[in-house]
């Protein structure tokens, strides 16, 4: 009975080191394909500049969302709703507090901690020599964690932000007899964040503005771009390739995470033909340069 018993626990222990070791091997190679992956994106990028001719401009305005690391010479530029605080959290860590728990660091003190290379003397010899990553996400799933964040179950810290928005997204309702301060529905977003031309301040709000205007890959060429659907690999490689072994499996999660879907019928399907085709008309470019479909 002993020696059954020791040999069924030899034979679990070496079942589960098999199963441990094909994991880690198959996680291995989940982040060479992020290397992979990425580079296949941003020569689709390139090619989508090319083809589409989009405008190589607006490098300045993008230094005012670059964070950067002088030790490890890396610039992030971050775009709000795609893990951005998450990531902010890490570089805390990594360049300035190197013993304190990251989720300890609030979400505040995450957004002001940084420096930005807007602010730095040397910020165009950086920006041509430092190493370069960002990270996107499907333009309706952004948008969505967007509105849910910050219109429909916004925290009371951020009621002023609400009020400002929510003013101007009320002028444009079909009903004028509803009342001031009712909660801002999908669709009355989706119509004001779509609307054509450059468009007001508060439509161009960081959380909402398209991606490609934020970190402008037609006009700086990123060592790495990840994907928010991959994020687990690829804040893994990122980790690696930043040299910060040490911290990989333990990527801070969202203190409020909003697991958007683009298929979610609870919002979609409040849009008619006209809102989406407005939506997809504003938003073209992120579709095409980061290769993501429609539907």
């Amino acid at each position: 009975m002993k020696q059954l018993l020791i040999a069924t626990l030899l034979l679990l222990s070496a079942t589960l080191f098999i199963s441990w070791n094909m994991e880690y091997e198959s996680f291995a190679v989940r982040m060479e394909d992020a290397k992979t992956r990425s580079d296949a994106l941003e020569q689709h990028v390139r090619n989508v500049c090319k083809t589409m001719r989009f405008p190589d401009t607006g490098v300045k305005k993008t230094t005012g969302y670059m964070l950067y690391d002088d030790g490890r010479k890396v610039i992030y530029c971050f775009i709000p709703k795609v893990a951005s605080t998450s990531w902010k959290r890490l570089l805390i860590k990594i360049t300035e507090m190197p013993t304190i728990n990251v989720s300890t660091i609030s979400k505040y003190d995450a957004h002001r901690t940084l420096p930005l290379l807007a602010f730095d003397k040397d910020k165009e010899e950086k920006l041509r020599t430092y190493k370069k990553f960002m990270v996107v996400r499907h333009p309706f799933e952004r948008i969505l964690s967007a509105y849910k964040d910050k219109l429909e179950d916004w925290e009371p810290a951020d009621s002023v932000f609400h009020k400002m928005v929510g003013k101007k997204i009320q002028k444009l309702r079909d009903n004028p007899n509803k009342k001031e301060g009712d909660n801002i529905t999908f669709t009355e977003y989706i119509r004001f964040i779509s609307q054509p031309g450059r468009g007001t301040l508060e439509q161009r709000n960081e959380h909402w503005l398209p991606m490609h205007e934020i970190c402008h890959p037609c006009a700086i060429q990123y060592d790495f771009i990840g994907k928010y659907e991959n994020l687990k690999e690829d804040s893994e490689y990122l980790l690696k390739w930043l040299g910060v072994t040490d911290l990989m499996g333990t990527f801070p999660a969202a203190t409020r995470p909003f697991h958007s879907s683009r298929y979610d019928p609870k919002y979609f399907g409040q849009l008619s033909h006209d809102e989406i085709m407005a939506f997809y008309a504003k938003f073209l470019p992120d579709f095409l340069l980061f290769d993501y479909g429609f539907m």
